[in-house]
């Protein structure tokens, strides 16, 4: 049996620098995403920090339950025990409460609430209860802020919220550690798909964020962490 690190949205930004981070750290790590092209560019960035551990690269959608119930066959038939689940994928849509559609909430909801749910939901169902396992729900800030023209976007990551909250109580006293992260904004590809118009020159950096995250998770002195939120100096 091989213990492993799974990363969703693990083929760019934050996902690609946590695996980064993971690797550095000697954990084996499988990077979960859509597109089998980013995947594999992914790995032939993150492959040299691979040193004393091994990079996969595993397409699936999380929003799907048949692939994420795939996934989960796929780590048993490989004898993986997932030690960090890193729930990282997500997606963005800004508009004016008056222009929401349901195709709209779906695109959010998918990634950011139900493919978290479902992935989570697998990967519990597959660990063995004596084998310790952290899941790492990485949200928002506006997870924890309501913003003007991010009404389904804030609904889909209050919704993650209260999922990890609940979570965390229901797993209390056993070997499962649930962490929510509330990050604020971020370079990354994210918003190239909002269609949103921000200016994010001074938003931060996903390398700072994955450090900060990766730090808390890893903490040799095993202090138990249950909430981190990061946000930029003002």
């Amino acid at each position: 049996m091989e213990k492993v690190s799974v990363i969703s949205g693990g083929s760019s930004g934050l996902g690609l620098e946590l695996a980064e981070l993971m690797l550095k750290a000697g954990r084996n790590t499988i990077i979960l995403g859509r597109n089998n092209s980013r995947l594999e560019s992914a790995v032939n960035r993150l492959t040299p920090y691979a040193k004393n551990c091994f990079i996969e690269p595993y397409r699936c959608n999380i929003g799907n339950e048949e692939e994420v119930k795939a996934f989960g066959k796929y780590l048993t038939g490989q004898n993986y025990i997932v030690e960090y689940l890193f729930n990282n994928a997500g997606r963005g849509l800004f508009r004016k409460a008056t222009e929401s559609t349901a195709e709209m909430i779906d695109k959010v909801f998918e990634p950011n609430l139900k493919g978290l749910i479902l992935l989570t939901s697998e990967i519990l169902r597959i660990t063995p209860s004596d084998d310790e396992l952290s899941i790492i729900n990485i949200m928002s800030t506006s997870a924890l802020l309501g913003r003007a023209e991010e009404s389904i976007y804030c609904a889909a990551k209050w919704g993650a919220r209260g999922y990890t909250e609940a979570l965390r109580t229901e797993l209390k006293g056993t070997k499962r550690n649930i962490i929510g992260v509330y990050p604020g904004g971020m370079r990354t590809n994210f918003w190239n798909v909002t269609e949103h118009n921000r200016h994010i020159s001074n938003y931060m950096n996903p390398a700072d964020v994955a450090e900060k995250i990766v730090n808390a998770v890893l903490d040799p002195a095993r202090l138990v962490v249950t909430d981190i939120t990061i946000t930029r100096k003002s």
